[in-house]
């Protein structure tokens, strides 16, 4: 897998993409983010530790968590079990929205650190905090970068009016948002504000929890490249330079996930599964944030 790959999306016409000759390029930056990581929630316990190695063994490098997962602890055991050595990872963590004061911030930071057995290679702020708040929780993001605690920095859940303004904010030093992205949302404004400002999206949910898999057109799809659904709704992410970072307890399903980097959809099926973002079905947190999704 390629981890710096980065790659031409569709341009978003009415929920609809522009046919056209689907090209893919290179863009080196100073971080290569993984495009096929391994997500974590709802792990804890065991099931994390060994889910989290035998992904390592598969051979995924980018491996996601976070404060409000509780599982932090978990995942740096099974980053040590895995016998991998850290410096060929990118561990994500974020912090959490109860987190984000000046008063908690770095403490929490740090715990996270401890339990996960180091700096961390991208750490983002979880959630929006309030409107007022969002600058001071940038600059705290900004100023643990500069303390060493994290090799670079990002956020989550944000539309791409407050993306814009962390951005600039942070003067540039944002490399991720990690917001919900699968063939049933329809995230074009997401990816264009961060295509815009050099920053990579990240995908959670990326299989809709399962929902993506029974869409008929990603099945008709799958049978003709004779792969598993789920390869298919996992390529069309990456192939738009989109990371994605599915979650299994099986190994086997975990090895089926990973092989999504080892082949190209052609134009026609990324068009046909680009339509399937008009049902626009948002299944993460729809009312919490009523009125900022698209700001």
């Amino acid at each position: 897998m390629d981890g710096g790959l980065i790659e031409r999306p569709h341009r978003a016409v009415n929920c609809l993409y522009r046919a056209g000759v689907f090209r893919l390029y290179r863009r080196m930056t100073a971080t290569r983010i993984p495009l096929l990581g391994f997500g974590t929630f709802p792990l804890r316990g065991a099931a994390a530790r060994s889910s989290v190695a035998a992904a390592l063994d598969i051979g995924f490098r980018h491996i996601d968590t976070a404060q409000m997962y509780g599982n932090e602890k978990d995942v740096g055991a099974g980053i040590r079990a895995s016998g991998i050595a850290r410096r060929e990872l990118f561990v994500v963590t974020k912090v959490e929205p109860e987190n984000l004061a000046a008063s908690r911030f770095r403490g929490s930071v740090e715990k996270s650190l401890e339990d996960l057995g180091g700096p961390v290679d991208l750490l983002l702020i979880h959630w929006p905090p309030p409107e007022a708040d969002v600058d001071g929780a940038v600059d705290r993001l900004v100023e643990a970068q500069a303390a060493g605690l994290c090799r670079n920095i990002g956020v989550s859940n944000f539309p791409a009016g407050l993306l814009r303004r962390a951005a600039s904010r942070a003067s540039g030093a944002l490399i991720n948002n990690q917001v919900e992205f699968h063939p049933l949302i329809d995230q074009s404004k997401a990816l264009a504000a961060a295509r815009d400002l050099g920053i990579t999206l990240s995908a959670y949910c990326p299989l809709a929890r399962g929902a993506a898999m029974k869409e008929p057109v990603i099945l008709q799809i799958a049978q003709r490249h004779g792969r598993p659904a789920s390869e298919i709704a996992l390529r069309w992410i990456i192939q738009q330079g989109v990371a994605a970072i599915p979650m299994t307890t099986s190994s086997e399903n975990a090895a089926s996930n990973f092989r999504a980097s080892s082949f190209v959809l052609p134009e026609e099926d990324m068009t046909a599964i680009s339509a399937l973002t008009c049902q626009n079905r948002r299944l993460i947190s729809p009312s919490s944030m009523a009125g900022r999704w698209d700001s």
